[in-house]
């Protein structure tokens, strides 16, 4: 009953969260994988990452390096419906063993990197995929996971998990993928 209370509880902060509107997205960085949110332990405050294309700073490889290994048999990518933004009962088990796996390691950073298919224009997909990195980041805050370690990145349609034009293609590019990149 108390895990129902939780789960009742986090899927509230969600909604409520998800309903808060979004400044729009600027058009002329639709292509680009961009920083949206976070610090890394890098010095940098999020304020001072917001906004920055990660190709000027030279950071995409980096994040691309990043490792996403399974912990406890349990795969980091979390999946989402068809132009859709919230978490499932599936979403939200990945998360809490996550955050149980996140409290053991108190200095370990993370970077959840949101993605969409490719249907809809670069500029929806990208708030998309921000939209959807940001409701895993709220999971993961609720249950209490400093802000100070999540970086939020959205690439949209741009990073495909799987080829092709078809419904099964498209379900594992719906996805955020939280990276270790310290692990």
């Amino acid at each position: 009953m108390k895990n129902l209370s939780r789960i009742a509880l986090l899927s509230a902060v969600s909604i409520l969260l998800a309903a808060c509107s979004d400044p729009p997205v600027d058009d002329s960085a639709a292509n680009k994988a961009t920083v949206v949110d976070g610090a890394m332990g890098n010095g940098m405050s999020s304020n001072g990452l917001k906004g920055m294309d990660l190709n000027a700073l030279g950071a995409m490889s980096a994040l691309e390096d990043d490792k996403n290994y399974a912990v406890g048999g349990v795969q980091p990518t979390i999946y989402f419906g068809f132009d859709q933004f919230s978490l499932d009962d599936k979403a939200q088990a990945v998360v809490s063993h996550y955050v149980r796996y996140l409290s053991t390691k108190p200095n370990l950073p993370i970077v959840l990197e949101g993605n969409c298919d490719e249907r809809g224009s670069s500029e929806y997909n990208m708030a998309l995929g921000e939209r959807r990195a940001k409701a895993v980041r709220d999971a993961l805050v609720v249950s209490g996971i400093a802000t100070s370690r999540i970086k939020v990145v959205s690439f949209g349609e741009e990073k495909p998990a799987a080829e092709g034009h078809d419904e099964t293609a498209w379900a594992l590019n719906r996805r955020v993928d939280m990276k270790f990149p310290q692990q």
